[in-house]
Formats: structure tokens, sequence, C-alpha cells
């Protein structure tokens, strides 16, 4: 069938119901059924099951209403039931607050850990400057001695025990404070008995001398001094040089003294050549005499005249004997080691000189555990002046 054919009846289908609504109105408004007849009133068997319906009802809620509750106890005793005792959960405890971690340590130089062999040092050295052995010059703060005598050679000493009799060896650790890498390096691995000379062209040189001393070093300064091969190889500016007066000279070493405070003495490791001019030695070891200072020979010229000439005017001295690490193989080193032994045993002491290499430091911390069970000592500069034969 064609879609305007349906959808016409569909219109004429729905109009023709609207004429067939008038039998609902007419039943509502008559009372009748859908044809329209009258209704027909109930019978009275009917009422009256209704009636009795509505009773009953009414009985039964009232009975509920005065017995539910026994019923209801009743019927749950009648079901099998157990009773477990439940312990209420203790509370949960409460966390305690946790210590604060201690904070890290900056990245500075760590203390040396203690040797095998090698007792733990508990030695705190004198605080420098100590008053009266401190004199203000334009060069900086000079050593001096005291009026009551003391010397700063002695104050600013490392304590060591004068009834230890053993052998002694010194080392001295020489030229350190101008690489900063190279210095921390000696510092955080070497233990506190071996003796750091610095350079006096070290920046901030004061600050490298007092850690070396809290950390327990007897310290030295490094005075530079002209070489056999001058001017080829230069020490440096306010170098102490044989062309030069005794003036001169004093006052270029007075400006390496005025660099730091608390070291016991001076050393060289570059002056081959002015150590063995008797007239250019000799200022310098007035000096050291004037001033309470000790000198401490590293004989690179073997004809070195500086060691007599402090003993002659009554300075404390000691004499290199060897430099360990002039040949940097690990073999070569330990060789010089045993050899500082030997001279020590014949002796009574021996000093040594070494740089700060990272190999050298390495075989120092290793030959240092079984030193003292072979009965040598390891001792500060000061320790063994005026004692080697």
């Amino acid at each position: 069938m064609k879609a305007p054919a349906l959808l016409g009846r569909l219109r004429f289908d729905v109009r023709g119901l609207r004429p067939g609504l008038g039998w609902l109105r007419r039943f509502r408004r008559n009372g009748g059924d859908s044809a329209g007849r009258p209704r027909k009133p109930l019978s009275k068997p009917l009422l009256a099951a209704v009636a009795l319906v509505a009773v009953a009802g009414g009985g039964l809620a009232g009975w509920l209403a005065l017995n539910g509750e026994a019923t209801r106890e009743a019927w749950q005793a009648s079901i099998p039931a157990a009773t477990v005792a439940v312990s209420p959960l203790p509370p949960p405890p409460v966390p305690e607050p946790k210590a604060a971690a201690p904070a890290a340590p900056l990245p500075t130089d760590a203390a040396p850990l203690p040797l095998p062999g090698v007792p733990a040092a508990a030695v705190t050295l004198t605080p420098a400057p100590v008053p009266g052995l401190v004199e203000d010059s334009r060069n900086g703060p000079l050593p001096r001695i005291a009026q009551d005598g003391r010397k700063p050679w002695q104050v600013y000493a490392r304590p060591f025990p004068a009834t230890d009799k053993r052998p002694r060896i010194a080392i001295v650790m020489s030229d350190l404070g101008l690489s900063g890498v190279t210095t921390g390096n000696a510092l955080a691995k070497l233990p506190p008995g071996i003796t750091l000379a610095f350079l006096p062209y070290a920046e901030r040189l004061d600050d490298w001398v007092e850690r070396a001393r809290s950390k327990g070093h007897e310290v030295m300064l490094s005075v530079p001094m002209e070489p056999l091969n001058y001017p080829r190889d230069d020490p440096g500016p306010n170098a102490l040089l044989t062309m030069l007066g005794p003036d001169r000279n004093v006052e270029r070493l007075e400006w390496s003294l005025g660099k730091a405070v608390g070291y016991v003495g001076i050393t060289s490791t570059t002056g081959s050549k002015f150590t063995a001019n008797p007239a250019a030695m000799q200022p310098v070891i007035d000096v050291l005499k004037a001033r309470g200072l000790l000198l401490v020979d590293s004989r690179v010229n073997p004809k070195s005249v500086a060691g007599p000439l402090a003993n002659l005017a009554g300075v404390p001295r000691a004499l290199g004997d060897r430099v360990i690490d002039r040949d940097l193989s690990r073999g070569a080193i330990d060789d010089q080691l045993r050899e500082l032994e030997e001279l020590a045993k014949t002796n009574g002491a021996a000093v040594g000189f070494a740089s700060p290499y990272p190999t050298t430091i390495e075989r120092l911390n290793l030959w240092l555990t079984s030193l003292a069970d072979r009965g040598i000592a390891l001792a500060p500069a000061s320790a063994v002046v005026n004692i080697q034969k």
C-alpha cells in the first residue's frame, strides 16, 4: 500500500475514535457500565465477608502490637547461636619522633685514619700566635724569643716523649701550599707525625698552616734559595741569592718569615748553590738564632755548609739523609725508606725528604703500618735536632 493512502486511513481511524469517547463520559455521569446501564448494589453476603476480613485484620494487628516483642525473642531463642567475646584492638602505637640525622659535613680535609701498629695521636699543638713570641714588622708577624727565654721552635713543636729511646725518623713533606688539591690530599691522608713544610708563595699560607697544625702536624717554612743552575731554574721572587748583599737577603728572608705564624723553623729544597756559600749562608744562620728557630738542611748539595754553620752558632739543626721519591717507582721509594731505617739505627736519628705525590703518600702509609714493630719511632723534625751522629 502506498504511503499517502496509509496515512489517510490512519487519520480517518483517529478521527473516528473521537465520537466513541462519549461512552466513557456517560459511564462516569450515570454510574453505569460501559453500555450505560446502572450498576447493581453489592449483595449482603459479600458485605459481610468484607467486614469479617476487616475485623480479623484489626485483631491481628492488635495482637502483634501487644505480643510482637515476646514472639521475636522466642523465635530468636529457637535459633542456635554462639557468643564470642572480642576484646577491643589496642590503639596503634604513637610513633616516636625520629632523631634528626646529623648534618653531613662539608667537603673539607678529613683527618687520616689510624694506621695499624701506629697509636692514634692524641696530640694538641699550642695555638699560634703565642703572646710574647710575635714581633710586628712591615713584612708581617715575625717570630721572636720571649722575654722569659721561650723560643718559637720549642713552643710550636709537636710534643714527643723524651723518654722514647728508640731510633727516630723524621719525614719532611716539602714544598706544600702552591696546589690546593695536592696540599689538601696530603693533609687528608698523611699521619700527623709527618712534618709539613710550606712555601711562602702559597696563597693564604696562614690558613694552610693553621689547618695543618690543627691536625697535629709540625710545620716549617720552605724558604726559596738559589739553585746551582740559576737563572735557568728560577726559585721565584724574593728567593735568597748569592749575588745579593746580606741586608737584601735578610730582608727577603723576613718576607718569607712574615707570611704565617706557628712554624718551628726553615728548610729549603732549592738552595743547592746558596747553602754551599758560607758568606751568603751566615746571615741566615744569625737570623735563625736571633728569632729562636731551627734549621733542617736538606743537603740537596752534599757540599752544603748550612748544617755546620748552624751547629757552630748554637742553632738547632737536623740534616737530611735521603730524598725518598727522586725515583717515583714503588720499589725505589721502599728502598729509600729501608735505608732511612738503617741510618736511624746507626746514628740515632734520620731525616727523609719527600714530595706530596700520591705514590709517595701511599708508600709512606704502608711503611708506617709496621715501623713501630721494627723498633723505630716516627718523630717530628724538632725531635731529631742535634742528635744525629
